[in-house]
């Protein structure tokens, strides 16, 4: 029987800063150059690089629809590779309609140096549009 590798400590480190909405350890986990990868046609997608236009601009504009207090994310499963974590993970929130808006996200994290490099994130980009929806 083979061990699996532990989860990369950056991981562990940027799920902690994200839940406690400490924006400079959320920026503590991001290379001074790492980009931010986000697909489809919503107003967060696009390509974001470095930690304040990830953290400052690129999350805000994810949550901006959301009621505060209500962002949940539950890190469901790591896969680590060589210099990567591939992860997956769920997100809730209520939004600011007061509809519940629930995703599954898998994005490739690459690791440099115990930061995040780059982010290439995929998920239903076309029910993320519903959080945008008037």
């Amino acid at each position: 029987m083979t061990s699996q590798p532990e989860i990369q400590p950056v991981v562990k480190r940027y799920f902690a800063a994200l839940a406690s909405g400490d924006n400079d350890a959320l920026k503590e986990c991001f290379t001074s150059n790492a980009k931010w990868i986000a697909p489809g046609r919503l107003p967060n997608s696009g390509t974001w690089e470095g930690p304040d236009a990830i953290v400052d601009e690129f999350f805000p504009l994810a949550s901006a629809q959301m009621t505060p207090g209500s962002f949940s994310t539950e890190l469901v499963s790591a896969t680590v590779g060589e210099g990567n974590v591939v992860i997956e993970w769920k997100s809730s929130a209520e939004t600011t309609s007061g509809k519940a808006y629930k995703n599954s996200y898998i994005a490739n994290l690459i690791i440099c140096d115990d930061r995040i490099k780059e982010v290439r994130e995929y998920f239903d980009t076309q029910y993320g549009e519903t959080l945008f929806a008037s």
